[in-house]
């Protein structure tokens, strides 16, 4: 799972710790906006079949969609003081789109062909531009 950090942009930290209880909302707007961007390039990045498999009487857990268009923000967390969202799946991922996992961080068998880190690190740039404007916008700067 990718995971995009509010750090490095200090003196807008800084403003935004001045103004209480709107500067949470701004910095969780930013966040989710940043992730748009690493969800869109990991569902373009990411494994897909010609055809998704539909669900059986053996496997009813299917959802005849892609697992590519079906690419997860969640909420904004924190971990260790920052203010975190993840993006992608998890290693220990048991939703009906758990097989990416595989091709991310592999198996005992199968080689890794990551997807998600690469994807995140393309765009790194642009999503550290983007909370960057959000937060901008947000304090009427």
């Amino acid at each position: 799972m990718s995971e995009i950090k509010l750090k490095g942009l200090d003196d807008l930290y800084k403003r935004i710790n001045e103004l209480g209880n709107k500067a949470g909302k701004v910095e969780d707007a930013a966040l989710k906006e940043g992730a748009k961007i690493v969800q869109e390039e990991i569902s373009k990045n990411a494994p897909r079949s010609d055809k998704p498999r539909q669900p059986g009487k053996k496997d009813k857990w299917r959802t005849g969609h892609h697992a590519a268009d079906n690419i997860e923000v969640s909420k904004v967390k924190r971990k260790e003081g920052i203010k975190v969202v993840d993006v992608g799946i998890t290693k220990g991922d048991n939703s009906p789109y758990f097989y990416l996992k595989f091709h991310e961080w592999g198996t005992s068998k199968i080689k890794a062909t990551p997807f998600m880190q690469p994807s995140f690190e393309n765009k790194r740039d642009e999503v550290m531009g983007t909370i960057k404007n959000e937060i901008k916008k947000g304090l009427g700067l």
